[in-house]
């Protein structure tokens, strides 16, 4: 991989999940009738989140690359469970979701009640909930095991910390403006890591040479 798609990636991703991010509809108590309104917004906002949610699964993975043993087994271990549980919960909690409400416009209302209370059925569905406990888990465990990798290979604190914004963005998702916060301090740690911390790096193999 070039340094130019890996740096696409790595950069790109959570700018792009902050801009989908910052226009995420937010559902009220009444999950039908807070959505109706937004009904195509939330659909095309899904449309895009679910390859870019998978695409901050893939930074993290490139970020383990560069690493082997114990620790960075776990680390890509804790990706590929994000990857499959978070994935499936974005399909359902967010595709589904919204294929659902664009179905119900138009309708009768006594047809209407109806897809509302599968929405909520399908909203409240012990399956979803587990989904998104086990995705949030995967990525906040490769990201802890990321994080002492990098700070035992010298690594500055702050964009360390800063890679905290990964889980953020998973937990936060949907709930308010936590994980647009989250997807900056993912662009700003991946930024200083890559160009800042990284690139002196190199500099000084290249010199010692």
């Amino acid at each position: 991989m070039t340094n130019a798609i890996r740096w696409l990636v790595l950069l790109g991703t959570p700018i792009a999940l902050g801009v989908v991010l910052a226009v995420h509809p937010h559902g009220g108590e009444n999950l039908y009738e807070s959505l109706t309104p937004v009904a195509d917004q939330w659909f095309h906002v899904h449309v895009a989140l679910l390859p870019l949610f998978g695409l901050l699964g893939v930074s993290v993975y490139l970020l383990l690359a560069e690493y082997a043993g114990r620790l960075a087994t776990i680390g890509r271990i804790g990706v590929a469970v994000y990857l499959v549980a978070y994935l499936a919960f974005e399909a359902i909690a967010g595709l589904a979701t919204g294929l659902l409400v664009r179905s119900g416009q138009g309708l009768p209302s006594e047809q209407q009640a109806g897809v509302a209370a599968a929405l909520e059925a399908m909203a409240t569905d012990p399956l979803v909930a587990a989904l998104v406990l086990i995705g949030s888990a995967g990525i906040t465990v490769s990201t802890i095991a990321l994080g002492v990798l990098l700070r035992r290979s010298g690594a500055p604190l702050v964009p360390v910390l800063l890679l905290a914004g990964i889980p953020l963005v998973v937990v936060g998702h949907g709930g308010g403006y936590v994980d647009v916060v989250g997807a900056a301090m993912v662009t700003l740690s991946v930024a200083w890591l890559e160009f800042g911390w990284q690139g002196q790096y190199r500099s000084a193999t290249s010199q010692a040479a």
